[in-house]
């Protein structure tokens, strides 16, 4: 189901890792129910839009911790 949605939008999932897709200069990293989307902020915002018209589901905003690795970030774009 979520491999289907995704690669209908675009995305590919990587043969090294099933838990990661690319595509439309955007990468999504899924663990259990949770999911980490990186890439420049046009990109995030279509990419969530069609992701929160999908599945039920909650934007928390920007991510400081995914799985326990503390993230810093670069918000110039």
């Amino acid at each position: 189901m979520v491999k289907k949605f995704f690669e209908s939008i675009g995305l590919k999932l990587i043969n090294t890792d099933p838990n990661l897709f690319i595509g439309n200069k955007i990468y999504i990293l899924l663990f259990i129910d949770n999911m980490l989307i990186i890439g420049k902020r046009r990109h995030l915002n279509i990419m969530k839009t069609r992701i929160l018209r999908e599945w039920r589901c909650k934007d928390l905003g920007l991510a400081k911790v995914f799985i326990g690795f503390q993230i810093d970030q670069n918000c110039i774009n």
